[in-house]
């Protein structure tokens, strides 16, 4: 897998699947070949279950599919990138899911990309990560 150039968290992911605003954006962020579009697999979980408790087992099997083509699925999880995902969790009050999207962008060196200003915003505002905003 080539080196990331953004992380993206499950709430990006399902807004450019069910063509919600910031949905031009991530396609924009797609359609750039210099551009690396990762997501942890504890994140496309996310998405799964998500899918598979609203929509069904043919909808969530669709969307891990649509996943795996579009983005590089991130499955690192040594004892290092745990520990990160630890203090992620308690250093910013993070759910374990974001938790684990924020220590990914961090682990790269890159932003991340979502929708989720409730919990990102504080990131944000503390300097801690750089995210790109879908809306």
């Amino acid at each position: 897998m080539a080196k990331p150039t953004h992380i993206v968290d499950a709430s990006a992911l399902i807004a450019y699947f069910k063509g919600e605003d910031g949905q031009d954006t991530f396609a924009e962020l797609l359609k750039d070949d210099r551009n690396v579009l990762a997501m942890h697999v504890v994140n496309l979980c996310e998405i799964y279950y998500g899918y598979l408790r609203s929509d069904g087992l043919e909808k969530a099997e669709e969307a891990w599919t649509k996943a795996n083509a579009i983005l590089a699925i991130i499955q690192s999880l040594d004892a290092q990138f745990v520990k990160r995902v630890g203090r992620w969790k308690v250093d910013h009050n993070l759910g374990l899911a974001d938790a684990f999207a924020a220590a990914a962008a961090e682990e790269n060196a890159c932003p991340l990309v979502t929708t989720d200003r409730n919990d990102f915003g504080r990131v944000e505002q503390a300097g801690a990560l750089q995210i790109v905003w879908l809306r």
